[in-house]
């Protein structure tokens, strides 16, 4: 199938929407079903999607290095996005994990970069701190604006914070390695489906208890959170098999103020201003690093 950048780039527009209901979504079926189960159970439900409506390239025909490395980027980002909003303390606090997984566009512009060998100017580096900038004024405590306030804020749920920047740098690796090794395969499909067993497996291993309350109101979240993440995730590998993942990143700019504004509205939850201003730098930072490729 022929795609052309255009058309690479609107599938890549498409997903960022899609993609911005994803933390608020994530969040509600978690306090129904639990953190690995919710994620569990969404996963399944995607990868069943995506077998039945792309498709499938055999496996014998994967590059091996992208079967691998692709698979094992993908399987990781899954684990530590849906696990860092599960594991957060708090609906706020969610959004809080949510904010750094948006570190991942300027992240990605700077992993291209190298990968490409091109050299990591100066922009790039300030766009990246910008970034940070962002990132730690959303999550400041009341105190004040001090990396030590954040680092201390931080240091209350270690686990969550640092679960979402251990996906924000997955998934710039994972988009830099598809467009560069994939040559046109789509191993989407399978790496969905090594997710969802993914969680099924640490959920059965889980000490304490591990009960999913269903309801009609999870079983909709799910349908819903499912098919958006299914349908975004297809949209997004597209794009990066067939776009310029530089020119995607920096589109995906918008994300993290689309993802804060659904969540906030999706949990009915109200967030500071200084939220929303972090939330704007994450974005500024992502423009400024693209405007350094």
């Amino acid at each position: 199938m022929v795609i052309s950048s255009r058309a690479a780039l609107a599938m890549g527009l498409g997903a960022i929407l899609l993609w911005s209901t994803s933390v608020g979504t994530m969040r509600g079926i978690t306090e129904y079903l639990g953190a690995t189960g919710g994620a569990a159970t969404l996963y399944t439900l995607s990868a069943l999607l995506l077998l039945v409506l792309t498709k499938r390239t055999p496996l014998k025909a994967f590059p091996k290095t992208y079967l691998f490395l692709g698979s094992a980027l993908f399987v990781g980002y899954q684990l530590c996005f849906a696990l860092s909003v599960g594991l957060a303390r708090s609906r706020s606090e969610a959004m809080e994990v949510g904010m750094i997984n948006y570190l991942w566009p300027s992240l990605t512009v700077v992993c291209s970069a190298v990968a490409m060998r091109q050299r990591v100017g100066a922009l790039m580096v300030a766009g990246l701190g910008l970034a940070f900038a962002g990132v730690v004024l959303a999550c400041m405590p009341a105190e004040g604006f001090t990396l030590a306030g954040f680092a201390a804020h931080a240091a209350g749920n270690p686990l969550s914070y640092g679960l979402a920047l251990g996906a924000a740098i997955t998934w710039a690796l994972y988009c830099t390695a598809t467009n560069r090794l994939a040559k046109g395969c789509n191993g989407l499909w399978l790496f969905m489906a090594l997710s969802a067993a993914a969680f099924w497996v640490l959920h059965a291993l889980q000490a304490g208890p591990s009960a999913m309350h269903w309801s009609l109101p999870a079983a909709a979240q799910v349908l819903l959170a499912g098919s958006a993440v299914g349908a975004a995730y297809a949209l997004w590998n597209l794009a990066i098999l067939h776009g310029k993942v530089e020119t995607l990143a920096i589109a995906a700019n918008s994300t993290p103020l689309l993802s804060a504004l659904f969540a906030s509205l999706w949990l009915s939850t109200a967030l500071p201003m200084t939220f929303w201003a972090g939330a704007a730098l994450v974005v500024a930072g992502s423009a400024v690093a693209g405007r350094g490729r």
